[in-house]
């Protein structure tokens, strides 16, 4: 089940002031977002917003950020992720 519209946003506060502060980096979070996505905690629509909040609306950076992401994994890394997750839930 899909997050609320509160929790998205709360998940989109959080994951900005982590960035701020420097503790993950911009396509770590768009890793953490795909994953979310695959494992259906938010919705594929939610995905553009959290990062341009995230972002503070800038999409070059959300660009790089994607960039990155994709030279970095792949949908069999995030499956196995999740499955490796769920296996020790």
């Amino acid at each position: 089940m899909a997050y609320s519209q509160s929790k998205t946003e709360a998940l989109a506060t959080h994951l900005r002031n982590r960035f701020m502060e420097g503790n993950v980096e911009g396509h770590e979070i768009v890793v953490a977002l795909i994953s979310m996505v695959k494992a259906q905690k938010i919705n594929i629509d939610d995905v553009a917003p959290v990062l341009f909040n995230v972002f503070f609306d800038n999409p070059e950076g959300i660009l790089s950020a994607l960039e990155k992401a994709s030279t970095l994994v792949d949908d069999e890394l995030i499956d196995s992720i999740i499955n490796e997750v769920n296996e020790n839930a």
